[in-house]
C-alpha cells in the first residue's frame, strides 16, 4: 500500500498527515530533453574515432532548492545501457549505494520518512543491470539544470567499452525520486567494418502513446545493425504477465525493422507490450521495445460506420456523445534509415520520437475520438502500472 500512497502524492502534490516528506516530493522532476531528429542508429566505429559527442537541451532552469531538499539535488547525468527495456520494467532509480545513503543519511538528519530501499532498486547491485551500465558522466560531474550547462555538448569515450549496442539514458538526480529519459536510437560500437565484429543493434521508432482496433495490424517500425544472415522475430506479451509469445520472423534486410502485429483475440481490450529480437548466425541477440506500451481497444457494439458512443472510453473520458472516425492504428510511419556523418562517428539516420517515454495512451493531435471503448481495461492499463503497490523493501 506503501508505493501506491507514494505516488499518489507525487501526483496531487500531497503532503501525508503523520509523516515527513521531503518538500520538493511533489516537484516534477525535470527530464532530460532530447533534439528532434536524433538518428536512430549511430555507428561509433572505434578503427577511426571512439568519441562520441552528442547535445541535449531542459524544458526550464531548475536549481531552487526546498530548505529540507539534499543540497546536491538537481542536477542531470547521462548513463549508457547495453540493453534496452520494456516500459513497464524501466532500469533502477538509485545509481550507487553511496548514493542512496548518502540520501538515507539526509532523511534521517532532516525528519523525512525515506522508501525502503534493497539490492535491486540500485544499479549496481541489481541482478540485472550490474554489468550492464556506464556512467558518461561522473557522479561528481553531475550538471546543475541550466541553459549554460545544457549548451555545453556531452562527450563519451567509449574506448575500453565491449562493442555492440548502447542505449543512453538521461538521469534525473533529484532524490528519492530520480527519474529517467531515455534518448532516442541506439549506438553501435564497433571496431571495424566487419560486422563480425560486434554483436547486433537495434532500435524502435513508434510513437508513444499508441493505440489498434481488432482486426488491424500495428507496425514496429525501425533499424537494426547486424550480420549478413541475420534474423527478425517479433513478440508481444501481456503486461501483467510478460509471458512473451512470437508473432513474427523474416530475415532482416539491410538495416530496417518493419513487422506487423495484428493483435490475437485474448489481447483485445488490454495494453500489451512489444518486443524485436535480432539474432545474427552467430546466435548474438538484442531486444528492442517501444518507448510506451500498446493499447489494444474493443470496438463498440453498436458502432453501426463510422461513429459511435464513447461509452466511457478512456481516450475521451466522454459521457453519451458521438466521436469521429477512428483512423485506424495509431503510430510512426518512418523513413528507411540513411547514411550520414556524425561528430567524430558515422551515423546512420531514421525517425526518432524525441521525447521521453510514456505509457499513457493518448489521440493524436487533432483527433476528435476514437468512437469505441476499452471496457474499463486496456484505459487506465498504463495509470494502473504506475499505482501498482510495490513490494515493501527492507532498508540496507
Amino acid at each position: 500500500m506503501r508505493g501506491r500512497v507514494r505516488v499518489a502524492l507525487v501526483i496531487a502534490g500531497l503532503t501525508a498527515p503523520g509523516a515527513a516528506w521531503a518538500g520538493n516530493g511533489g516537484h516534477p522532476r525535470t527530464p532530460v530533453v532530447w533534439p528532434e531528429g536524433i538518428a536512430c542508429m549511430t555507428v561509433v566505429d572505434r578503427s577511426q574515432a571512439s568519441t562520441l559527442q552528442f547535445e541535449y537541451t531542459i524544458p526550464y532552469e531548475d536549481i531552487e532548492l526546498t530548505p529540507d531538499e539534499l543540497p546536491s539535488s538537481r542536477r542531470h547525468q547521462f548513463v549508457a545501457f547495453c540493453r534496452d527495456d520494456s516500459p513497464q520494467t524501466p532500469p533502477p532509480v538509485w545509481l550507487s549505494w553511496a548514493d542512496a545513503e548518502v540520501w538515507l543519511d539526509w532523511a534521517a538528519q532532516t525528519m523525512i520518512e525515506p522508501a525502503p530501499i534493497d539490492d535491486e532498486d540500485v544499479l549496481e547491485t541489481s541482478s540485472v543491470y550490474k554489468d550492464c551500465f556506464v556512467r558518461i558522466t561522473p557522479d561528481d560531474e553531475r550538471r546543475p539544470i541550466t541553459f549554460a550547462e545544457a549548451m555545453l555538448p556531452v562527450v563519451w569515450d567509449t574506448a575500453g567499452l565491449a562493442a555492440g549496442a548502447w542505449r543512453i539514458d538521461g538521469y534525473t538526480w533529484e532524490p528519492e525520486l530520480n527519474r529517467w529519459s531515455r534518448r532516442p536510437g541506439v549506438v553501435h560500437v564497433v571496431d571495424g567494418p566487419d560486422p563480425a565484429t560486434a554483436p547486433p543493434a537495434a532500435a524502435l521508432t513508434n510513437d508513444d502513446g499508441a493505440f489498434v482496433f481488432p482486426g488491424e495490424s500495428y507496425v514496429l517500425e525501425g533499424c537494426a545493425r547486424a550480420m549478413p544472415g541475420s534474423t527478425l522475430t517479433g513478440y508481444w506479451a501481456p503486461v501483467d504477465t510478460l509471458e512473451w509469445q512470437e508473432f513474427a520472423s523474416q530475415p532482416l534486410e539491410g538495416e530496417t525493422i518493419a513487422l506487423a502485429f495484428t493483435p490475437a483475440l485474448d489481447a483485445v481490450a488490454q495494453s500489451v507490450a512489444l518486443r524485436v529480437d535480432v539474432t545474427d548466425p552467430m546466435q548474438r541477440t538484442y531486444s528492442a521495445y517501444p518507448v510506451s506500451l500498446l493499447v489494444v481497444l474493443e470496438k463498440n457494439d453498436t458502432d453501426t460506420g463510422g461513429s459511435c458512443s464513447d461509452g466511457g472510453s478512456f481516450l475521451m473520458g466522454g459521457d453519451s456523445g458521438t466521436c469521429g472516425d477512428s483512423g485506424g492504428s495509431r503510430g510512426s510511419t518512418g523513413d528507411s534509415p540513411t547514411t550520414g556523418t556524425d561528430t567524430e562517428a558515422t551515423s546512420t539516420e531514421a525517425t526518432s520520437t524525441g521525447d521521453a517515454a510514456t505509457t499513457t495512451p493518448e489521440t493524436e493531435p487533432g483527433s476528435t475520438g476514437c468512437g469505441c471503448r476499452s471496457s474499463g481495461g486496456a484505459g487506465w492499463a498504463a495509470l494502473g502500472l504506475l499505482l501498482r503497490p510495490r513490494r515493501r523493501r527492507a532498508v540496507r
